[in-house]
């Protein structure tokens, strides 16, 4: 099985990238890093955009499958229907962003391993007949050597634009007073997850972190557009969802004393937006008549 992956997925990539180093002027190998992640991301563009769009999909509907998860919760079987229903009736994949996902890992991973290993001239034996072999190697991207780890700037680099990037991921849309631990979760990842990429791009080589911030920086034009394009804001943030817009059992369990208020305004507000539609309706009608 490893044996494929090299032959499939490494073997590839390195002559990609060696290719790259032996046509750019002076062999950057950062510079021929950088072409290869630019080569990649065109490559992955189509289905990234689709990812994307199922993802903001998704979370359109977020409140929905809320309101599943609390009317079944005692039900799995009857949850799992009924939330199959919902990506039927909108027409959404809930796996529709995992392959991305899935072929960045890899394409990261094998980055990894053909940073670390491929700049022996040992291995210029896994080149194509029709890759010409570099004559020299050049390692040095502004003073650092990119198979070996940077400790600050890009370890950084990376991070920030790693938060920017999450940052502008679409939330579900939240109705008011709601306190859903999902969303808390999803803040705390926010933050948690740019610094994990600080302290891994500190102890992997410097070429890793170069396509780690020139992807991230791709992903974030590209999450700008897509936020354009659903009017979401440069942050992609969905307006709240009031009350009266969702089903009654969004609302906590009955039950309790919490859950019989909740439903007590959730009467209210519906009564209240309905005598407005009506108020609304006959001032136009009268102003009609005039």
């Amino acid at each position: 099985m490893t044996n494929f992956f090299t032959q499939i997925l490494f073997v590839p990539i390195y002559n990609m990238l060696m290719y790259l180093v032996a046509v750019i002027p002076g062999h950057q190998v950062a510079l021929a890093i950088i072409a290869l992640t630019l080569i990649i991301r065109i490559l992955l563009l189509p289905s990234s955009l689709k990812a994307s769009k199922s993802t903001i999909e998704m979370q359109k509907i977020q409140p929905l499958l809320n309101a599943v998860r609390t009317k079944y919760k005692k039900d799995q079987i009857k949850m799992s229907q009924e939330m199959q229903k919902l990506f039927k009736e909108h027409k959404v994949s809930p796996y529709g962003s995992c392959l991305p996902l899935i072929i960045q890992t890899l394409v990261l991973i094998i980055f990894y391993r053909v940073i670390l290993i491929g700049f022996n001239l040992d291995h210029l034996n896994l080149l194509y007949s029709f890759v010409p072999k570099p004559s020299e190697i050049n390692l040095n991207f502004f003073g650092v050597n990119v198979s070996k780890p940077d400790l600050w700037v890009l370890p950084i680099t990376a991070g920030i634009f790693q938060f920017l990037q999450a940052k502008m991921m679409p939330q579900p849309p939240q109705s008011k007073n709601n306190k859903d631990p999902m969303a808390a979760m999803n803040k705390q990842i926010i933050y948690f997850f740019p610094l994990i990429t600080v302290f891994i791009a500190r102890v992997l080589p410097a070429g890793l972190a170069i396509y780690w911030v020139l992807t991230s920086i791709v992903m974030i034009l590209q999450q700008w557009y897509i936020n354009n394009r659903y009017k979401l804001g440069f942050f992609a943030k969905f307006p709240e969802v009031p009350l009266s817009e969702l089903p009654e059992y969004t609302l906590d369990d009955s039950s309790t004393e919490e859950g019989t208020e909740k439903h007590a305004e959730h009467k209210n507000i519906i009564k209240a937006d309905e005598k407005r539609k009506r108020a609304k309706g006959v001032e136009i009608t009268v102003r009609r008549k005039r």
